[in-house]
């Protein structure tokens, strides 16, 4: 066996070896990816599962099942109220769910037209202070969101708005991060066709509206998911400036189903399973938005990954 022979038989060993290896460590994370996947899933899953489970006031460990045996629809009939005797005060739920969609689509869509005028501004204009604008919009990323909500609260007690629509939608009509992602994203957009709709007398609104929304998608797409579903899901700020059942969206409604102090909630209404029931339909939405618009989604995350 000459040289030669050895060096390739050591070469197709090495290369095993290697392929090996990658195995091993592309074994090692795919089963954290599943880990982490059943973790993070398991409270979902669970919580579907138990609403359809009868489960009462009482609730421990040994409630929590695999699978519902038997399965039963009583706990969304129950916070539905369809069996309930006609002179009980029935749960305003249509109005939560309302109120939770004005909450998240708003104040979601306010943010995407505001913001993304601002970013293009930011990007691609050219007029005194731009960076010093931008640098100000950075500052107060860095105030914590609870600084804020004393003197909010103070305005809205000021105008009389506690209790109403305004003091539910004003506070998320506008945003700082917002400005900052669309400006990042409307950056790598080319600006040799930007120019060249600006000789062809196209106006910035017409630029804007023509050119480069349809070519921020993703990050349209980003901002639309993480905003509507952090206002469906709100709860501290609703909780806050709202003192009738009309008034909650559906997390408040739900937390004073189970006891949380919230007003106005019919009594009798604590079983866990009934919450759950209300919880399960809540997420329904979110999980829609999230499926429909995943592929943008995924784009967004993504962006200014390779440029600035």
């Amino acid at each position: 066996m000459n040289k030669k022979e050895i060096s390739e038989e050591e070469f197709l060993k090495n290369l095993k070896r290697t392929r090996l290896v990658r195995k091993i460590i592309s074994g090692i994370f795919l089963l954290i990816v599943i880990i982490w996947g059943v973790v993070s899933l398991f409270p979902m899953y669970w919580m579907f599962v138990s609403s359809f489970m009868w489960i009462g006031p009482s609730f421990t460990m040994r409630d929590i099942q695999w699978f519902p045996n038997p399965p039963t629809l009583r706990n969304y009939i129950d916070f539905f109220q369809l069996n309930a005797p006609f002179w009980i005060e029935r749960r305003p739920w249509q109005r939560w769910f309302l109120n939770s969609l004005l909450v998240a689509l708003i104040p979601t869509l306010s943010n995407l037209i505001f913001d993304s005028m601002a970013g293009y501004s930011l990007a691609k204009l050219r007029f005194p202070g731009r960076n010093a604008i931008f640098w100000a919009i950075i500052a107060t990323m860095t105030v914590p969101l609870f600084v804020p909500l004393i003197p909010l609260y103070k305005m809205m007690f000021d105008f009389h708005w506690i209790n109403t629509y305004w003091a539910l939608l004003f506070q998320g009509l506008a945003g700082v991060g917002g400005v900052f992602l669309f400006k990042q994203s409307i950056q790598t957009l080319p600006s040799s066709l930007i120019d060249a709709a600006r000789i062809d007398a196209a106006g910035e609104f017409k630029i804007f509206w023509k050119i480069v929304l349809p070519l921020s998608k993703p990050i349209l797409a980003l901002m639309g998911i993480t905003g509507f579903v952090g206002g469906w899901n709100s709860y501290f700020w609703p909780y806050l400036v709202t003192n009738s059942s009309d008034m909650f969206t559906i997390q408040v409604g739900l937390t004073g189903m189970m006891g949380a102090g919230a007003m106005g909630i019919p009594p009798g209404v604590e079983a866990y399973g009934r919450s759950f029931a209300g919880a399960a339909l809540a997420a329904i939405p979110v999980i829609i938005i999230f499926f429909a618009f995943q592929k943008y989604f995924v784009k967004g995350i993504t962006i200014g990954a390779l440029k600035g």
